[in-house]
């Protein structure tokens, strides 16, 4: 999803959303993984394994995202830096 224009509150709220989401998703695999391994299915089971380590690093990155949102939003914009700036709300 791409907007022009978009603040950084929406940003910050939007990638929330997702790590929240992301989150959810980590525990359900959890779940399934246990209920493979449960029923004899480890091949299942490992590659559920797999797919949690890969999805809890995403939820982690974004997390840290929205982590440096907030901290720009309570910084607001600097003089220096990459050319971008951010407006807080």
């Amino acid at each position: 999803m791409c907007r022009e224009g978009i603040d950084l509150v929406t940003l910050k709220v939007a990638l929330k959303h997702s790590a929240d989401r992301l989150e959810q998703e980590i525990f359900h695999l959890r779940q399934w993984s246990a209920l493979a391994s449960n029923v004899n299915l480890e091949d299942v089971s490992v590659h559920l394994q797999e797919a949690l380590e890969r999805v809890t690093g995403g939820e982690e990155l974004v997390a840290g995202c929205v982590r440096t949102l907030a901290e720009l939003q309570v910084q607001g914009p600097q003089s220096t830096g990459t050319g971008v700036t951010i407006t807080p709300v």
